[in-house]
């Protein structure tokens, strides 16, 4: 168990912070809402503080940005590049996790002099590590109870008052439900971590209090209509009054891992990389393709309105004749009908496997837009050697001349080598290609997902939305407001690996000496660093990456279909 030294260790002041993230908000949302004076609670927080636009990680990942909040490190210290995270040595990717993660979190800096923390929701926070005050995951969290409450003797607290609480809003549903259904579990979760934020705090003496209000994001993941997107926000920002007055904090640190946007599309990445040979399909066995066939007539019937009896017998009758046909005669028949299920043909003939043996490259999660070479492949060839730069160097410019197949703007802001992104122990396990994606308004899909019966394509992209309508960008919010903090200072940028760095100033804690974020000078009330002037302390020791082994001893299964539902991964 862990136990703080109180004569060692002592708190230097004598303040309560509310750190809340509210999850994806961005200025390009907010705005018209405040002007519409429908943020009241956000409205208050500048006029008493220091506001401005915060830059995410790239990518610009849930699990990425968080661990760069968490640490204050880049991605190449951090070890967490996305949803998945490439074993080393190997093509094998297993979920991110708190585990993985390098870098000692902020709470136990915070721990060190004296002051008790409070976590709810905090992305990737499980399993999670003894420290000194209480933790109740969220996102990140396989959708069980067990191991979510730390510590252990909050669990029969939290049974008696909160018998029906689930880490994550069930996965069924937000595969499956309509938008409305979905709107309404996201809002009780929500309220119902609030209220767990508010009473743990009570019980546990906390002196910072870190939440993330995921609302937000969610609505603009899965709500159709932007009307409802924009009231999610509204309802969050009644949340985030509630949080203030339940807990009166002197600080209030709120701020947004990343920013959103509006989606039309995917534009298919794999694809893409499939028409140059640069990502080759393993063939199907006959018995899946005996589940494609009778997959993709499916779509097919359900497009023309067939349904019940009938459609479930001409299917049937389709697919005894379809897998009866020489290939020659099928090939040409399912080439005929993408029209009407576009990629029809491969998915019949293909697997969404990569066969490593013959693909250069392979991807991370399904819109995380990473690219890793494959040197360990046996017949690629001379792909990587010595002195095929050149080859490489048209992949990157081919890929940074795509572009909107409706407006001819180019989809990636960047094309980065990793080495141009990352530094730290842990870049070996770092993507090798990175795209910047983040300001188009199409996603990018990395997976040879099922494909979707489409009203319009255009070459490699699908403009018919599929449940899922928003997505990230890389320009998030920072609002601070309180006793440590300017008022009125406006425009002032920052990125998420300055917020540790600054939560940790305003208690006077040195900042670890391999942190990549800064204090976030502009925002600090100036006779506060006058009299505390910024110190540094020795940072972490350097990991070798023996976590793994460890990990891979039980199979998150559950993870991997929470992150399946949301659409992270097939």
């Amino acid at each position: 168990m862990f136990e703080i030294n109180h004569i060692v260790r002592h708190k230097l002041f004598m303040k309560k912070t509310l750190f809340v993230g509210l999850d994806a908000a961005c200025w390009k949302y907010l705005n018209p809402l405040l002007e519409d004076g429908r943020l009241p609670t956000i409205t208050k927080l500048m006029e008493t503080g220091s506001w401005g636009v915060l830059e995410s990680t790239l990518p610009a990942q849930t699990p990425t940005a968080w661990s760069s909040i968490i640490t204050g490190k880049n991605p190449g210290k951090h070890g967490i590049f996305d949803f998945l995270l490439r074993i080393p040595g190997s093509q094998q990717f297993v979920p991110a996790n708190a585990e993985l993660r390098l870098g000692t979190p902020f709470w136990k800096l915070l721990n060190d002099q004296g002051y008790r923390v409070g976590l709810v929701n905090i992305p990737y926070t499980c399993p999670i590590e003894p420290f000194d005050g209480f933790a109740v995951c969220g996102f990140g969290k396989p959708d069980s109870i067990e191991g979510v409450v730390y510590p252990e003797n909050e669990n029969s607290w939290m049974g008696e008052h909160f018998k029906d609480f689930k880490p994550v809003v069930n996965p069924k549903l937000l595969r499956t439900g309509t938008p409305e259904e979905i709107y309404k579990a996201e809002r009780e979760h929500q309220a119902m971590f609030i209220s767990i934020a508010l009473e743990l705090s009570k019980r546990n003496k906390i002196d910072v209090l870190a939440i993330n209000l995921l609302f937000p994001d969610h609505a603009n993941h899965k709500m159709p209509k932007m009307e409802d997107v924009e009231q999610a926000i509204c309802e969050s920002d009644t949340d985030l009054d509630r949080l203030i007055q339940g807990y009166e904090p002197d600080n209030v640190m709120l701020f947004s891992d990343h920013g959103s946007r509006r989606v039309k599309g995917d534009f298919l990445l794999h694809a893409w990389l499939r028409d140059r040979g640069l990502c080759v399909q393993l063939p199907r066995t006959p018995s899946e393709q005996q589940g494609a066939v009778n997959w993709v007539l499916k779509r097919l019937m359900e497009k023309k309105g067939w349904s019940g009896i009938p459609e479930k017998i001409a299917r049937n009758l389709a697919k005894g004749v379809l897998l009866g046909m020489p290939y020659n005669n099928s090939s040409r028949f399912w080439r005929y009908f993408e029209r009407q299920v576009p990629y029809a043909y491969e998915h019949v003939f293909f697997s969404g496997e990569i066969d490593m043996t013959r693909s250069p490259f392979y991807l991370g999660s399904s819109y995380a837009g990473l690219l890793y070479f494959n040197d360990n492949g046996h017949n690629i060839g001379d792909f990587f050697a010595l002195g095929n730069s050149n080859r490489l160097s048209e992949i990157i410019e081919q890929l940074s001349e795509i572009s909107d197949p409706e407006t001819g703007e180019r989809i990636f802001s960047g094309v980065f080598k990793s080495e141009s992104l990352y530094s730290g122990s842990a870049v070996t396990l770092a993507p090798d290609l990175v795209l910047d994606f983040y300001d188009s308004p199409w996603n990018i899909l990395g997976t040879f997902r099922r494909g979707y019966v489409g009203e319009s394509v255009h070459g490699r992209y699908y403009s018919e939305n599929y449940n899922d309508y928003g997505h990230h960008s890389r320009k998030g919010i920072y609002v601070f407001s309180g006793q440590d903090f300017k008022t009125g200072s406006s425009g002032n940028k920052g990125h998420v690996m300055d917020i540790p760095a600054t939560l940790l100033q305003i208690y006077g804690i040195p900042v670890p000496e391999d942190y990549d974020g800064i204090l976030l000078r502009e925002v600090i009330d100036p006779e506060f660093i006058q009299h505390h002037p910024l110190q540094t302390q020795p940072g972490d020791e350097v990991d070798d990456q023996s976590r793994f082994d460890d990990y891979l001893r039980e199979e998150p299964k559950k993870m991997l279909e929470h992150l399946k539902a949301l659409g992270y991964l097939d």
